[in-house]
Order: structure tokens, then C-alpha cells, then sequence
């Protein structure tokens, strides 16, 4: 088999309110995550390994046959793919003769620490090896949207819904063309997303008007041409957001004095936040520098098809 490759993904608006029915935009990353497998040397023993660089930073081992975990550098890890196991299974059962034929090595560009999807690519990378469909196991085992499954397998940003018909990912054209002033900075934690959703999920009650001004919000930073349009939506977007969440917008937890914009990706309070902002980029590092966010990227390095 040749080696499967997933896309990572950003958030870029309607986090939370896209379970509401709002419309998001999401962008696939050049970043992902890929999947090849060898033939097992063992046809008693499935072996996993999970590596980030030279680091392997998940391995397991399970019966081919029941599932049971024979051993793991991570059991609540183990324990949560045994389960995407078993729901492959459940949905292709002849998937597991595959699990007595080979070991599995996966492979993510990003750091797991990021929250740049290393789930949803692993969702997706399953779903393609059982020839299966990706967003039917998403909702089999996560409460999410799943716009970041959608991202795994896009080639460009996507219009993101859940409708009453189910989940609708329409491709978009987002070249923006102050790209160059658009940025992404790691906040130096990675949000727990189910535990965090369900915590919030009691927290939002949107009416059906905020629902559609949050799909606008979308439509404008999809069609902005200039850089101040752009902000005046993510300033927007922060504020009726932290307004309905009752959280604190970002800029003024993290980012005093920023000579710009900054907007939460995805769930607050952890992973990546995007920056817009005209200042010189040496100096806009030398002022994240100065906040100890060492890591950041440009639009250009991080989205794919950008």
C-alpha cells in the first residue's frame, strides 16, 4: 500500500458556533500527517508506532484478533485507538484480517502539542487504508463538527455547515492578497477539544439571528480585499463571540500593545491564534519574542494552496 497522507487544519471562523449551524471557514494545512504500513514480522502482535521527527511519541501493541492491548507507551492513547479500531471494524469487518497482516508507522509534520489536527488526520488516514467513508466514523466517535476531517482531505479552503441533511464542505477560492501580513502563533498549549466542547456546549444559546451573523462574518473575511476590512470582521467576530462564551478575548489576556489584529483558532484559551497586522515582521517577532510565543508561521508557510 502506498502511504497515506491527511491534511492539518485551522479554524479561521464560527469556532463553536459552527455545532449552531453557522458556516466556517476552515483552511487544509501543509502540515499533516501520514500512514504507511509494513508487513508484520509478528501475525500475533499489531504493533502502532506514532512518530514527530525522530521522536516516537506513541507506540502500542494489540491481539489482532480481540483488540486487547498488550502493551502502549500511553494507555488513555491506546485505549482511544482501540476504539477507532473497533469502529472501523464495526463499519468494514473485513478490516481486521488487515490487522494480522501489518504494523502501522504514522508520521506528523506538527508537533502533537500544536492541536493542528493530529485526531482528525489519524480519523481520515483510517478511513482511507478501510476504504471507508471519513466524516460517518467522525461522528461515530466524536461530538465535533467535523471540519477538521473535512480539511484532512480538501486541496483548498472550504466552506464548512451542518445542515439537517448532515455535514456540507464546499471548496473556496482564499488567496488573500495581504497574505503576507497574516500570521499564526502557537499560544504554547493545546486545548483538550471534546472535554472543552462539552463544557462550553452548555454555555452557548445562540438565536437563529446570531447564527446567520456569524455565517456573514465568514462571508466577509472570505470576500475581504483589504487588510482593515479583514480585521473589522476578526475584531467583530471576538467580540459578539466573547459576549455569548462569557471569555475573555485574547488580545487582552496575551497580546498588550499588539500593532494589529488577533483572533482565537478554533477552542479558546490554547493552541493557535491568527495576527494581522502591517507592522515590519522582524519587529512583530521581536514583540512575540518578548511574550515567549517562539512559534509562528507566516499564511504563506502554513496553509496549503496558499
Amino acid at each position: 500500500m502506498k502511504k497515506l497522507e491527511a491534511r492539518g487544519k485551522l479554524l479561521i471562523s464560527s469556532e463553536y458556533m459552527v455545532l449552531h449551524g453557522s458556516q466556517a471557514l476552515a483552511l487544509p494545512l501543509k502540515m499533516g500527517q501520514s500512514l504507511e504500513k509494513t508487513a508484520s514480522e509478528n501475525r500475533s502482535r499489531f504493533s502502532w508506532k506514532a512518530w514527530y521527527g525522530e521522536e516516537c511519541w506513541f507506540s502500542a501493541e494489540f491481539d489482532p484478533v480481540s483488540l486487547g492491548i498488550l502493551g502502549s507507551s500511553d494507555p488513555k492513547k491506546a485505549a482511544h485507538l482501540q476504539g477507532l479500531l473497533r469502529n472501523v471494524m464495526e463499519m468494514k469487518p473485513l478490516f481486521q484480517n488487515e490487522l494480522g497482516k501489518w504494523d502501522v508507522d504514522t508520521r506528523l509534520d506538527f508537533s502533537p502539542a500544536w492541536g493542528l489536527g493530529s485526531s482528525s488526520t489519524l480519523t481520515a488516514l483510517l478511513a482511507s487504508w478501510a476504504g471507508i467513508d471519513p466524516m460517518d466514523l467522525h461522528f461515530r466517535i466524536s461530538h465535533g463538527s467535523g471540519y477538521d476531517v473535512a480539511c484532512a482531505m480538501a486541496d483548498s479552503a472550504i466552506v464548512y455547515g451542518l445542515r439537517e441533511d448532515g455535514p456540507h464542505a464546499r471548496a473556496v477560492p482564499f488567496r488573500p492578497s495581504f497574505a503576507d501580513q497574516l500570521y499564526f502563533v502557537w499560544l504554547g498549549s493545546k486545548q483538550p477539544t471534546s472535554a472543552h466542547l462539552k463544557k462550553m456546549s452548555g454555555r452557548i444559546n445562540p438565536d437563529t439571528k446570531e447564527i446567520h451573523h456569524f455565517t456573514a462574518m465568514t462571508q466577509g473575511m472570505l470576500k475581504a480585499r483589504q487588510l482593515s476590512e479583514f480585521r473589522m470582521f476578526m475584531e467583530e467576530h471576538e467580540a459578539r463571540l466573547s459576549g455569548l462564551t462569557g471569555l475573555e478575548r485574547v488580545s487582552q489576556t496575551r497580546f498588550p500593545g499588539l500593532q494589529g489584529s488577533v483572533k482565537s483558532l478554533g477552542a479558546w484559551g490554547g493552541d493557535f491564534v491568527m495576527l494581522a497586522s502591517e507592522q515590519d515582521p522582524e519587529a512583530l517577532y521581536n514583540y512575540l519574542d518578548g511574550l515567549g510565543l517562539t512559534t509562528r508561521f507566516r499564511y504563506k508557510e502554513l496553509v496549503y494552496d496558499a
